[in-house]
């Protein structure tokens, strides 16, 4: 019996640019590359909100070859398909927010017009999860007095033992002033516009905010919860277009102080407990005349006494005797 001949093939040998159009087709599929240290020592520990933002950006960085990228908030959000899920503008915010605090993105590059330029880190959050309790962090996180993880976890380690942390730290987050309760950053502040839009002032218009939220909530919550002081903010400069934009924070900061021991309210009624506030505010212009017009009142002479023929009326004399 002979022996059977072998026949040689030669491996087609593809260029980088082969195999990256390849990769891209593959993309389009819907193969990502993704990160084994992110899904053990990551996801954990992540909100539904970061995690859902995290895979967005995965598909629009690691998805295309690249280590950085600019991807707007709208790309983030998604939704480009009829019918599909779209993750929403305060979700994207916060999302963002977490991710950045915990250090699993780095924003590089601020940019309005095309979108943050972000960058993924392989980082692992198991250890701050094994030497701090989840609570501890959480409240930490929320409290943004701080940048990072490790920073806010250093200062914890400066001002007390790991045993004593959790107490003073949820009393610092319950006593958060006014302004820190008040300050919106600026992601918030972009993400607010595409979310919520003041509804003109017209007639019977029926101001609506997040009627479907029927939760009670407190204000200082909501402010958490949504970009409610942009928000507010917005549709008061739209509905009181005769107050001025100062005025406008001014009366939000009482309100936020008076909120502190209100009752709790769904959003729907925050947003008409404010827009009464407003209302029964007077313009800096109604201000001014009532002081013009109390300092007329004040400096104007007081008349004399007249008889109803127009002649002073002068004291009698005495009688004399004759």
């Amino acid at each position: 019996m002979s022996a059977a001949t072998i026949i040689p093939f030669t491996k087609p040998q593809t260029t980088s640019q082969e195999a990256k159009s390849m990769y891209s087709d593959r993309f389009k599929q819907g193969y990502v590359m993704s990160s084994r240290l992110y899904r053990n020592e990551v996801r954990p520990f992540l909100s539904d909100a970061a995690h859902n933002v995290y895979e967005r950006l995965e598909e629009w960085i690691n998805g295309q070859l690249k280590e950085t990228d600019h991807v707007s908030h709208r790309q983030i959000q998604g939704g480009k398909l009829k019918g599909s899920n779209k993750l929403g503008s305060a979700t994207v915010s916060n999302g963002i927010k977490e991710l950045v605090w915990f250090g699993v993105i780095t924003v590089t590059e601020k940019n309005n017009k095309i979108g943050n330029k972000y960058e993924i880190n392989e980082i692992s959050l198991a250890h701050y999860f094994e030497e701090f309790s989840a609570s501890v962090i959480k409240a930490l996180r929320i409290s943004n007095e701080s940048a990072s993880i490790s920073e806010a976890l250093l200062k914890v380690k400066q001002s007390a033992s790991v045993s004593d942390t959790e107490k003073p730290f949820s009393a610092s987050v319950s006593d958060a002033s006014i302004d820190s309760f008040l300050d919106i950053r600026e992601e918030e502040e972009e993400s607010a516009q595409e979310k919520f839009t003041a509804q003109e002032n017209r007639q019977l218009n029926f101001i609506e905010y997040h009627p479907t939220d029927r939760t009670p909530i407190s204000l200082k919550e909501l402010f958490k919860k949504y970009p409610a002081q942009v928000d507010f903010i917005d549709q008061a400069k739209a509905s009181f277009p005769d107050h001025s934009p100062e005025q406008i924070f001014a009366e939000l900061k009482k309100l936020a102080q008076w909120s502190l021991s209100a009752a709790n309210h769904m959003p729907q009624k925050w947003m008409s407990i404010w827009l009464n506030w407003m209302k029964k505010t007077p313009t800096a212009a109604e201000l001014e005349k009532s002081a013009k017009r109390k300092s007329a009142s004040t400096e104007k002479p007081q008349k004399q006494n007249q008889s109803r023929f127009g002649k002073y009326l002068k004291p009698q004399q005495g009688i004399r005797d004759v």
